[in-house]
């Protein structure tokens, strides 16, 4: 479990009613053709597919939200039209998909989802959509090594900097809250939390979250 101890970094929120606000979660997906309990590769951005979700500080795998994600899709034809939840991106031969998707409405955005962090409170959900859907890849350079890691980074340090999130962090903590995404979901996968058909100790219903500014886990 990530350490529970308050690190240096945690800063103070300032005098603001945020307790029933939408969460920003770091989310972290099972990657297509691997298993929940096994990854994909040995690399940890190739072995799961990182994404952000907002929604409520509940824990069903059924609650509202929304995610938020980027990928990078070779399968993707360059005559291929925009699909109308998402924004298609090319940098030369690079084609990258930005999407959001409801989670009620897409079983999918649900069902693979591993685990979660919590990392800030939202106060202005348009102007977060409006941030992500700017974010990618500059140039052809940056193109050949973005991935949806890369997006999940450079979101959380624009995020804080837009203003739209109140948080313990800023931008210059992702290492540090990225620490805690890895440390988790590789906790969860060794407690057997992802394997496939297990209805031991684990309610499949809910998700795996850890909140990041409390240092502790919301739901197991």
């Amino acid at each position: 479990m990530p350490t529970p101890t308050r690190p240096s970094y945690r800063r103070a929120l300032s005098s603001y009613t945020s307790k029933n606000k939408p969460r920003l979660y770091i989310a972290i997906y099972q990657r297509g053709g691997g298993t929940t309990n096994t990854p994909t590769s040995s690399s940890f951005c190739d072995s799961y597919h990182w994404a952000l979700i907002v929604g409520p500080p509940t824990l069903g795998r059924e609650d509202p939200g929304t995610r938020y994600h980027f990928s990078h899709s070779s399968s993707l034809s360059k005559h291929t039209s925009t699909p109308a939840a998402g924004l298609l991106r090319r940098e030369s031969t690079h084609t990258f998909l930005y999407s959001s998707d409801d989670l009620v409405e897409a079983p999918a955005a649900r069902t693979a989802l591993l685990c979660r962090v919590s990392v800030a409170k939202v106060i202005d959900t348009a102007a977060v959509e409006a941030t992500l859907r700017t974010l990618g890849p500059g140039n052809e350079a940056d193109a050949s090594t973005y991935t949806c890691f890369s997006w999940v980074q450079e979101a959380f340090v624009k995020l804080h900097e837009a203003g739209s999130l109140k948080s313990y962090f800023d931008g210059s903590d992702w290492r540090e809250v990225e620490k805690i995404c890895r440390d988790y979901v590789r906790e969860k996968r060794q407690q057997g939390r992802f394997i496939e058909g297990d209805i031991g100790q684990w309610d499949n219903s809910e998700v795996a979250t850890y909140c990041a500014w409390q240092y502790r886990e919301t739901t197991a």
